[in-house]
């Protein structure tokens, strides 16, 4: 029952206009086909990928482990994948054999660290030619198989007691491979560049919030539901 017919219906005036927004940001209207949330969902995703460019720091990491050599024994999931690893380890020149799915790799850490390191720059610049030209891989497959075959790496040399050596390659591992795969296709932005886009956007997100809240507060109000602290004692 309807006690306040003021506060309910601005309250269904802010959730109409709410849903009929909430409609127009859900339409391909904004550029590329693209509705509002993949819109922001893309900007967002694009200025994190500005931020997270550690190509640099990564390659003197690299560098610091020329003359480390490695003798290590790993296991992949598959003969395919095997086969990816052995693609990647002979082109960056390391020795490399291959027994179905059981895999050894020796060669110098350094090596095979600025080979990662470079492919994982070219993920990041969106350069799947490159890769593909390399290796006859797609791009993703590259990063993915880097990936796979280091974490393999890091647990055998940690069984090994190479913790130094361990250390760099999960290094590698988080500020350049995994950046590469995950960004690789998307644009990268700076946040001050686009610095008046993304607070609008977020006073948008704060506003349109608010809107809803409100929307059922004056709905409630306008049955009567209200809330109100007790003024009664405790015994």
């Amino acid at each position: 029952m309807i006690t306040n017919k003021k506060a309910f219906t601005f309250g269904i005036v802010l959730l109409i206009t709410f849903i009929c927004l909430f409609y127009y940001i859900m339409t391909p209207s904004f550029g590329n086909g693209l509705n509002g949330l993949q819109y922001a969902d893309n900007m967002f995703n694009s200025l994190a990928k500005g931020s997270a460019n550690f190509i640099q720091d990564t390659t003197k990491k690299a560098n610091s482990m020329n003359g480390h050599e490695i003798n290590v024994n790993i296991k992949a999931a598959d003969a395919a994948q095997a086969q990816t690893w052995e693609k990647l380890y002979t082109a960056a020149g390391i020795n490399i054999t291959v027994d179905d799915v059981k895999v050894g790799i020796k060669g110098d850490l350094g090596t095979i660290l600025k080979a990662v390191v470079n492919d994982s720059n070219a993920l990041y610049n969106n350069q799947g030619e490159v890769l593909f030209n390399n290796y006859g891989l797609e791009a993703k497959e590259v990063g993915y198989g880097w990936h796979t075959s280091l974490k393999a790496v890091t647990s055998a040399l940690d069984k090994q007691q190479n913790f130094k050596e361990s250390a760099a390659v999960q290094n590698i591992v988080q500020k350049a491979v995994e950046p590469g795969y995950n960004y690789y296709g998307i644009e990268p932005k700076k946040v001050t560049a686009y610095a008046v886009t993304v607070s609008l956007l977020l006073i948008f997100y704060v506003v349109y919030t608010l809107w809803y809240g409100f929307a059922l507060f004056f709905l409630s109000e306008g049955f009567g539901v209200t809330a109100s602290k007790s003024s009664k004692g405790h015994a």
